[in-house]
């Protein structure tokens, strides 16, 4: 015990050693959070600090001296010492840091308490590619937060993200709401955002926070705060990078080249099975063919892809006077992509925000946003269309195009080559249908609010939002009569247009009522929130062009029966009640109630409540603390809620729907029912359980957060099958209850501190998560999702979507046959699907993932590196299955290298059974764990003194380099960062849809190089 006790002491006295004697330290805030880069000062004395990222300083001082603190703009203020831990400084209203004083609305992050708000400043978010979504951006950032891109290193393409496990039984994304300025945008809207027009981010994880958003908030907010001006500023900023992409290598896996390919599918040709009998498999040559096709060694990768380039652009321009501010910006980036005949994507945005203080009792705000993008990105599907399907699986020993006796390629009659089918098994090339076919996805987006703040009469003040987002989609696909797919289908050339209008807005009126008396601080707010959300879609199919360039619908000669039109709307109405309270900023209690109604639910239960509280505990502001300098702030915060929500249901399942359809033979239709209503289907309720703390030690070198939560989803939503007596028909169900649980932290050490010298800080964050199905309707103990592509089930006692598989017990060294596991646990040659057992602990849901880095500053340098990882998920490799798998129908194809590790002789350990006409049967072998860490980004910057530019129009310059996604370590073979394994075939559209269950042919990870200038007028 003494040794332990003096290894403690000793290591307490090597931090403490750090601390100067008499050394006053605190955090700097305005009402938009940390105030970065402000320099406090001593009154009469020499010494001085600068905040931080965190607003945090430390400074040799005095109880009764003056600290001077002034912002980057020039406002100062005085703060008086009289404690060495001086807590939080306010930069209040009467020294008005920002350009006007805003109304304060419960809709701003921290307004009704601090607890569960993680902030990621603009600094963060530049050292990320431009042309990447803002929400693949935080990925690896934020704790709780896990963030995958739906289709890799797609461009354009936005992340699958999950805060705290969020989780659906239907299948799907349970998506946070994203607000910008106060208007709320779904998760296909996000790559709409430019990065650059980024102050700060705030994720919101907790009930206290996520209640005042209703049943829109249920899942997770984030909420993006685009720049603003400050007091007496007037900048032009520009900046502009270029870069260079390319596609990264998937992890663990080679395909053949010619010459390989060619003698391993002559040696499989020779395969018997066990009664000595020809298998099929392979392809018999004579050394003289293999010779002459060896020759040919097509490398398909490069056939197919391209380097990418990317450009980026931006100006904006921000003035503030004593009583308003505006800013304005309009940006242009462009990601050219990496597969060949694809432009990739392309976006232009613009932004407006002003405000303006008519009187002090008065003042309205206006924010609007816009951007129109464009995406080309190939098919995402599992076929011979999928250019990723021919990199890996076309045999090298075909060429390209088709040739001649005298080894020119074929010309068509427009004077082109022709390319050649037969590269594989199902004799389809994609580069043709890529050359002839024009795939386009454009969006116009139009998103903002407006505000109108009053201060009725003293203490009461009235506001009113209005917020709005129009997304207007049109998808272009045009195949050219001179495609071979348009030949294959007998088209004569083939059109598809399809146009999806949605408006959504939400109108939120408010009156607070806010008051203090000695130590005694008390706001009272009651707020109504109004949600409506509209669609209009259209899709026009037609057939039959006279020519390769005229593709308008018109010109078609066959309009097929597919061509619809629907609609569908929305409505959601809440009231909001909330109470916070505290006294002297030491202690904090909040409470909420919430009552929400939805036209999605059932019509005798369309409305619910809800509620929640939070207390919080300063205890840094204690007075036992005030003597204390190694820790320099402790606070303490428990929360417990209740939010719905109705993401699960789907639009108009509370109605029973009639479907029409022809009868075989007769061209009059018929009406048949096509779903059930339940009129008693109501809110998921996910009460939300959250203890934690922050604290600050050694001068605020060591900071951090922990929290512990849980999660239990009531009630929650299925689509429950009924029998084929019932007519087998669906009906939506509340079906059981689902927890989450598990823990996050957070740290940063400033390593070195040195006023004009190195300094030197690391991050990281670790989240751990489990589930676990409390609960299944009826009593039941399992229920299967449909519409998965992958066999899993939800199980009483297991997470949700765990696997349901045979289970494989690998080969039999004796014969080279595979081994399974019965039902009794009992091995056996003999595949039987019945066999099928859940998967214990495995499911695709991640046990832990996070992110750490660091960064460094010296004299102007600055380097930052950032990494994120992922672990404890599984997902099922069809790629690596279909690549070394061993049956007649992959003749035809390229293989793997490691097809090649096959049963041949007894004793054989470690490897593939040996070839059969069956080849694999489908079981759990294929499945693999998904851990990885990614080398995320690497950033080196120099920013030039001002001293440099002081007779000259620029008042700043900065030059970085940058390298995006250097490295992944994975054991996984292939890409283990999948959000959807092909897009076409299931997507967060489709019921049963599971984030990361599968690999099939995606487009990888890119790595990209940048080098880029930031100029301030």
């Amino acid at each position: 015990m003494r040794t332990k006790f003096a290894f403690i002491s000793a290591l307490f006295l090597l931090f403490i050693g750090q601390v100067v004697f008499a050394q006053v330290t605190g955090t700097v805030q305005d009402d938009y959070g940390p105030v970065v880069d402000a320099e406090v000062t001593v009154r009469g004395g020499d010494a001085s600090a600068i905040t931080d990222e965190n607003g945090s300083f430390s400074i040799d001082a005095q109880v009764g001296n003056v600290l001077v603190v002034t912002d980057a703009m020039g406002t100062s203020k005085d703060f008086t010492v009289n404690k060495l831990n001086m807590g939080t400084l306010t930069f209040g209203a009467d020294v008005e840091l920002d350009v006007v004083t805003i109304t304060k609305s419960i809709f701003d992050p921290g307004a009704v308490s601090n607890a569960g708000v993680t902030r990621v400043d603009a600094q963060v978010i530049e050292t990320q590619t431009p042309s990447l979504s803002v929400d693949q951006m935080l990925a690896g950032k934020i704790s709780g937060l896990n963030s995958v891109g739906q289709q890799g290193g797609s461009p354009g393409s936005v992340g699958n993200v999950v805060i705290r496990g969020a989780v659906g039984l239907n299948g799907g994304v349970k998506s946070p709401l994203y607000i910008v300025n106060g208007a709320y945008l779904n998760e296909d809207d996000v790559n709409s955002i430019n990065p650059n027009d980024i102050e700060s981010i705030d994720v919101l994880k907790e009930a206290s926070q996520l209640a005042v958003y209703g049943s829109r908030g249920a899942n997770g907010v984030v909420i993006i705060k685009t720049k603003s001006a400050k007091k007496g500023q007037s900048i032009i900023n520009y900046r502009t990078s270029f870069g260079y992409s390319e596609l990264m290598d998937l992890n663990n896996v080679e395909v053949m080249g010619s010459r390989q390919l060619l003698e391993f599918q002559n040696q499989l040709s020779s395969s018997v099975d066990d009664e000595g009998m020809p298998t099929g498999v392979g392809i018999a040559r004579t050394p003289e063919e293999i010779e002459a096709l060896s020759q040919i060694n097509t490398d398909w990768n490069d056939e197919y892809t391209k380097g990418g380039f990317l450009t980026s652009h931006y100006l904006s321009i921000a003035n503030a006077g004593d009583r308003s501010s505006s800013n304005f910006s309009v940006g242009y980036d462009q990601n050219t992509g990496n597969i060949i005949y694809y432009k990739g994507f392309e976006r232009i945005t613009s932004s407006f925000n002003n405000v303006v203080q008519v009187n002090d009792r008065f003042s309205y705000g206006v924010n609007v946003s816009g951007s129109y993008t464009e995406r080309d990105n190939p098919r995402d599907r599992y076929n011979g269309q999928n250019p990723f399907f021919n990199i890996l699986r076309n045999t090298p020993y075909s060429t390209v195009y088709q040739m001649d006796e005298d080894g020119n390629p074929v010309l068509d009659q427009y004077g082109d080559p022709v390319f050649n089918q037969a590269v594989s098994a199902n004799s389809y090339n994609a580069l043709d249908e890529m050359k002839y076919t024009y795939r386009s996805q454009r969006n116009f987006r139009l998103f903002g609010s407006g505000y109108l703040a009053l201060e009725v009469f003293k203490n009461v003040t009235a506001r009113t939002t209005f917020g709005a987002t129009y997304d207007r989609t049109q998808v272009e696909s045009f195949g050219q009569p001179r495609s071979h797919l348009s030949n294959l289908l007998g088209y004569n050339g083939y059109k598809s247009d399809s146009s999806s209008d949605r408006l959504d807005y939400n109108w939120r009126n408010e009156v607070t009522y806010g008051n203090s008396w000695g130590r005694h601080n008390l706001s009272v707010t009651a707020a109504t929130e109004y949600i409506n959300e509209n669609n209009y879609y259209s899709l026009i199919n037609s057939r039959g062009f006279p020519n390769n360039f005229q593709n308008v619908q018109v010109l078609a000669t066959v309009v097929p029966g597919d061509t619809y039109t629907n609609r569908w709307l929305i409505t959601r109405f809440g009231y909001l009640g909330s109470v916070a309270y505290d006294f002297g900023g030491k202690y904090f209690v909040n409470g909420y109630v919430r009552r929400d109604g939805t036209s999605l639910a059932g019509f005798d239960n369309q409305y619910g409540t809800f509620w929640g509280a939070s207390l919080g505990w300063d205890v840094a502001k204690e007075s036992f603390f005030d003597s204390q300098r190694w820790l320099n702030n402790l606070i303490l915060r428990a929360s417990y809620g209740e939010v719905g929500d109705d993401s699960g249901l789907e639009v108009y399942s509370n109605l029973s729907a009639i479907a029409q359809a022809t009868h075989t033979g007769s061209a009059t239709p018929i009406s048949y029912p096509d779903g059930i209503a339940n009129d008693d289907v109501t809110w998921e309720t996910n009460a939300k359980l959250n203890l934690g703390f922050d604290f600050g030690m050694f001068n605020r070198r060591l900071t951090g957060t922990f929290a512990w939560f849980q999660d239990n989803r009531r009630d929650f939503l299925f689509d429950q099958a009924l029998a084929a007596e019932a007519g087998g028909y669906s009906v939506s169900v509340n079906a059981g209850e689902l927890q989450t649980n598990g823990f996050e932290i957070e740290l940063n050490y400033d390593i070195l501190r040195i006023k004009d010298g190195l300094n030197l800080s690391v991050y990281g964050n670790f989240t751990n998560i489990g589930y676990e199905v409390k609960e299944l309707t009826d009593g039941l103990n399992q229920i299967f999702p449909s519409g998965a592509f992958e066999s899993m089930v939800h199980e009483v006692g297991q997470e949700p979507f765990t696997f349901f598989m045979v289970r494989y017990a690998g080969v039999n060294p004796d014969n080279g046959n595979a081994q399974y596991y019965d039902i009794d646990g009992n091995i056996t040659e003999k595949y039987d699907a019945t066999d099928a057992v859940t998967l214990d602990g495995k499911s695709p849901f991640p046990k832990y993932y996070g992110g750490f880095g660091l960064t460094a500053e010296y004299k102007g340098f600055n380097l930052r590196a950032d990494f994120n990882y992922q672990g404890g998920n599984y997902l099922y490799n069809n790629t690596y299955e279909l690549g070394t798998e061993l049956n007649p129908d992959n003749d035809g194809y390229n293989y793997f290298v490691d097809a090649a590790n096959y049963w041949q002789n007894p004793g054989d350990t470690g490897v593939f059974q040996k070839p059969s006409v069956n080849g694999f049967e489908y079981s759990d072998q294929f499945l693999e764990k998904g851990d990885y860490i990614l080398f995320r980004t690497l950033e080196l910057g120099y920013t030039f003194k001002e001293d440099l530019f002081k007779n000259l129009p620029v008042r700043g310059m900065r030059v970085y380099g940058q390298i995006q996604n250097l490295a992944l370590w994975t054991d996984y073979h292939g890409n283990p960062i999948q959000g959807t394994g092909a897009s076409e075939s299931s997507n967060v559209q489709n019921e049963g849809y599971v984030s990361g269950a599968f690999s099939l042919y995606s487009y990888p990870l890119t790595r990209a190089y940048s080098l880029g200038i930031n100029l301030t007028f």
